[in-house]
């Protein structure tokens, strides 16, 4: 259980007002400048935790508060009650402070303890009763294929269809290639598909391929003039 510093200090009052017998001297009651004062001067713990901003304060607190101010009713000086009450437990500031138990409290610890004895005893389940399964319900037949119509008198009965065989493509046809020897490891080929080469032609091709030989026996593409390959 906690409180702020303003229900500590509400607390507290209520604990004093009827029985405390202040005397002259200790004619306050507690307040939140009082609690912060007494936790100055080791009084009063630190805050037992924090919400925020708003520090919390719990039971040993308020039983530190109340020792303190029963003992300033019998005349203690605060050094005197520092001099007690330092690291004093939570039974012997019971015993100072004689906080009376609020009557909220005693019937809420009355009405939480469990009268197991004057219970009466719970009536036992009733047992789940599983149902049996049943036939399992019977598959839809798979359709029947039409009946095939029987073929006229005298005529054979309708062959199924079935696909042609697959023909393979034909291939191309082969394709003619002329050849000219221009010189020893160099061939031309002429397989546009034309008229073979004349001898007029031959002799137009075999000059004008002078350059050509030229250039791939420069590169080491064809042999030397008048070297035969092996």
């Amino acid at each position: 259980m906690e409180w702020t510093i303003g229900e500590l200090a509400e607390r507290a009052a209520a604990a004093l007002t009827p029985t405390a017998q202040l005397n002259g001297r200790v004619r306050d009651m507690p307040n939140e400048r009082l609690i912060r004062w007494y936790a100055t001067i080791g009084l009063l713990d630190p805050p037992s935790a924090r919400r925020g901003r708003v520090a919390m304060y719990g039971r040993r607190h308020l039983l530190q508060l109340i020792a303190v101010k029963r003992r300033q009713a019998d005349g203690r000086t605060i050094a005197e009650i520092q001099a007690e009450l330092a690291g004093a437990t939570d039974q012997a500031l019971e015993s100072i402070a004689r906080v009376p138990e609020p009557p909220a409290e005693k019937a809420a610890l009355r009405t939480a303890r469990p009268r197991f004895w004057a219970e009466p005893p719970a009536a036992p389940a009733a047992p789940t009763v599983t149902p049996e399964p049943g036939p399992a319900a019977p598959k839809p037949a798979a359709p029947r294929p039409a009946p095939s119509r029987p073929a006229p008198p005298g005529q054979p009965p309708p062959r199924p269809a079935t696909p042609p065989p697959h023909e393979p493509p034909h291939p191309p046809p082969a394709a003619i290639v002329h050849g000219v020897r221009l010189a020893t490891g160099v061939t031309l080929l002429l397989d546009g598909g034309g008229r073979a080469p004349s001898p007029d032609d031959l002799t137009e091709i075999t000059a004008a391929s002078e350059a050509l030989l030229s250039v791939l026996r420069h590169h080491d593409l064809a042999p030397p003039e008048g070297k035969k390959l092996p």
